[in-house]
């Protein structure tokens, strides 16, 4: 297995690595380690069942099941899908997954599964750098507020039953501290967050979308061109994601997400 850093400012490629084998623990230590180095990870040229890239993936920390129950895999309902069709839309706002809980997955993991034939890129943002970028007036603004995190009310795709398991009420810290790490970074969902400490509900999206213009810069975000057989990692505890959605929707665009346990934002 090579570990080898990207062409980017963050985030490493790992070749040499088939996850339908079973992963030494040194290899395992490895991977970790990395994770948490390079924030990103993009495992190439993998050919798995949705078995075995969930238990790829347990090398990493536990997979939890997500909401958005109708597209949970059948047989193996820790793997979602992530799709283009059956009114899922792109997730095209930076953002850190699953904020509605109380326990937010500590890594978002997705594997391509069918590709237009150009775009659909998914971007990555280094939120340690992300706090930096702020503003000193901002960074002592929001130190001691917390979001308060819902499902999205418009969302077409959350089920009746997926806001009796999930619909939130979460409160996350804006500013948090990585539990391995010890560094802070940048933390919150823009559009689940509906409430922000101190902040009239109408207020509460222009505050959020000036902060990330503030946090995101071309230094601090990673492209991630996607190619069949790849598996990105992410982790959700320093990182934002979002895609781009200018590809022809006539092709299918699916990938399979895996979350991984988290614990509580502090």
């Amino acid at each position: 297995m090579q570990i080898t850093e990207l062409d980017a400012p963050f985030g490493a490629e790992v070749t040499g690595l088939d996850l339908n084998e079973p992963v030494e623990p040194d290899t395992a230590e490895r991977l970790n380690r990395a994770l948490l180095d390079h924030i990103v990870l993009v495992i190439r040229d993998q050919d798995l069942d949705a078995q075995a890239y969930c238990s790829g993936m347990s090398v990493f920390g536990v997979p939890m099941l997500q909401h958005r129950l109708a597209f949970r895999l059948p047989d193996c309902p820790e793997v979602s899908r992530i799709i283009n069709r059956e009114k899922m839309r792109p997730a095209r706002n930076w953002h850190t997954d699953h904020t509605n809980h109380e326990e937010p997955p500590k890594a978002t993991v997705l594997y391509a599964r069918k590709l237009p034939t150009t775009g659909g890129d998914t971007s990555f943002a280094d939120m340690y750098a992300g706090l930096e970028n702020l503003s000193a007036e901002s960074r002592e603004r929001i130190g001691p507020l917390f979001t308060t995190n819902f499902m999205e009310a418009d969302n077409p795709t959350y089920s009746a039953g997926d806001r009796d398991a999930f619909g939130g009420g979460a409160r996350h810290p804006m500013v948090r501290t990585h539990p391995e790490t010890g560094k802070k970074a940048l933390y919150f969902h823009v559009t689940k967050a509906t409430g922000v400490d101190g902040l009239e509900p109408e207020a509460v999206r222009p505050f959020l979308d000036d902060l990330l213009k503030q946090a995101i810069r071309p230094e601090n975000t990673l492209r991630h061109r996607w190619r069949m057989g790849d598996v990105v990692i992410c982790d959700n505890r320093c990182a934002m994601h979002s895609v781009d959605p200018n590809f022809d929707q006539r092709e299918e665009r699916l990938l399979w997400r895996i979350i991984l346990k988290g614990d509580r934002p502090v």
